[in-house]
């Protein structure tokens, strides 16, 4: 089984170690990252299914982890997180398939129902 909260924690502490050995550089990528996240004329919600998407997509581990959190606290349903994923599965095929089956469901099912900002990643927030 996927382990999202673990692989989230390692991506926290990396997050930290690398803020440490080039801040300047950190600070500006996640300086974007937090301005392109905020509401605009989509939707936190419309943000994190598009992030899903890709995440599914791209098979990256630590987004699917990131993302299916930050989804659910947005309010996100896992069905809507779900239909999302299946937009990936289009273009990405059998991977994607895996990627959705194995991590994202994982994912959910050790998210959902945790209080909302629970165990958020500092540097995203």
């Amino acid at each position: 089984m996927f382990d999202a909260k673990g692989r989230l924690e390692g991506f926290q502490k990396g997050v930290g170690t690398l803020m440490e050995g080039m801040p300047e550089s950190i600070q500006s990528l996640f300086g974007f990252i937090n301005a392109t996240q905020k509401e605009g004329a989509l939707t936190v919600r419309e943000k994190e299914l598009i992030a899903i998407g890709v995440s599914i997509y791209t098979r990256c581990e630590d987004c699917i982890a990131v993302h299916a959190q930050k989804a659910l606290q947005a309010g996100c349903t896992r069905a809507e997180i779900l239909e999302a994923a299946a937009m990936a599965i289009i273009f990405g095929g059998g991977p994607s398939l895996g990627a959705t089956a194995s991590l994202l469901v994982s994912a959910l099912d050790q998210f959902e129902g945790e209080a909302q900002g629970q165990l958020q990643p500092k540097s995203l927030a």
